[in-house]
Order: C-alpha cells, then sequence, then structure tokens
C-alpha cells in the first residue's frame, strides 16, 4: 500500500532511512527544504535495511530538489562491453 504525500508537498525520495538523512542533507545544503517521514516502526537499530522513509519536499522545490539528487547522483553508465 502506497502512502500519497501530504497536500502541498511532493515526494522525492523512498527507501531506506539512512539512504533518507543522506538526501536530507544534500536538499538543504542546496537551499531547500525536505522533510523525512519515517514510515516503519522505531527500532533499536537505525539504519537497518527494513526501514522504510520518504523525503517530501514542497511543491514549488520539486524541479529544484531532482535536479540537485541528479548531479549528487548521476544516471550510472552502461557497462562496457566484455572482450573476446
Amino acid at each position: 500500500m502506497s502512502v500519497p504525500p501530504p497536500e502541498g508537498w511532493d515526494e522525492v525520495f523512498r527507501g531506506p532511512c539512512l539512504r533518507a538523512d543522506l538526501i536530507l542533507a544534500v536538499l538543504e545544503s542546496n537551499g531547500l527544504q525536505p522533510v523525512r517521514q519515517q514510515l516503519s516502526p522505531q527500532t533499536w537499530w537505525s539504519g537497518s535495511v527494513l526501514d522504510d522513509c520518504r523525503v517530501y519536499v514542497p511543491l514549488d522545490q520539486a524541479e529544484a530538489a531532482r535536479q540537485a539528487l541528479t548531479e549528487v547522483q548521476p544516471e550510472p553508465e552502461p557497462e562496457p562491453e566484455p572482450e573476446g
């Protein structure tokens, strides 16, 4: 079941909470105002692969947020063809 973003906000990340914290820092360093929502229950081990977080930004910052994230983590380059 998917949780819709809060009204007036756009989801720019969905995944592990540890990575969400990094995304939050990147967006804040770009002058944006992201918020993080943890959807899984608190556990004693933060950063577990079972943690489920979302990062949202105001609608008017969504494009800038996606651009900032693309610059930090560009699309992976294709694997080179094996020689032979």
